[in-house]
């Protein structure tokens, strides 16, 4: 439970901050990711913002469990509640949903997640970012069952070519 508080917390203070924004809510964003989940999944996903959404979509695939050997596919929506800089690295922080069926097994899990992102743009202007993503995520939703104490960290290496629209 104290767990669930302190994201709680973590969500309304990031609210409330002065920072808001939204890099790019008319502009096209397309890029491609490294995903670990645990670090014991490795897989990759397919990013995009599209012009006039606040949302960052995301759809891949675990394709190696080192438990299970289960080939898995993965969503993940995301809405960046503040977005600021501090000289050449930029921040996030969001709050987004994801989710995990298994190809290979009837199974999936579904939760809420926390992004947490550094940026940097190795072009020199925003055409191209580079980013380093932090996921806590909370997954209570586990094969139709609720499952209270079902935590992941999520984690993404990255990049995204963005548009002007």
């Amino acid at each position: 439970m104290r767990k669930i508080r302190a994201l709680l917390v973590i969500v309304s203070l990031a609210a409330s901050t002065q920072a808001f924004a939204l890099k790019g809510t008319p502009d096209l964003a397309i890029g491609i990711q490294a995903t670990s989940v645990n670090l014991d999944t490795f897989g990759a996903m397919l990013t995009a913002h599209l012009p006039g959404i606040p949302l960052f979509i995301g759809l891949g695939g675990n394709f190696y469990h080192q438990l299970s050997g289960v080939n898995e596919l993965t969503a993940t929506l995301d809405y960046w509640l503040a977005h600021t800089s501090k000289g050449k690295i930029n921040f996030y922080l969001g709050l987004g949903l994801c989710g995990t069926i298994a190809t290979d097994q009837s199974w999936y899990n579904a939760g809420l997640r926390l992004p947490l992102g550094l940026q940097v743009w190795p072009m020199g202007d925003e055409s191209m970012e580079a980013f380093l993503e932090l996921a806590p995520a909370w997954t209570p939703l586990v094969d139709g069952e609720t499952v209270w104490d079902e935590f992941q960290a999520q984690v993404a290496l990255g990049f995204r070519f963005w548009f002007d629209m």
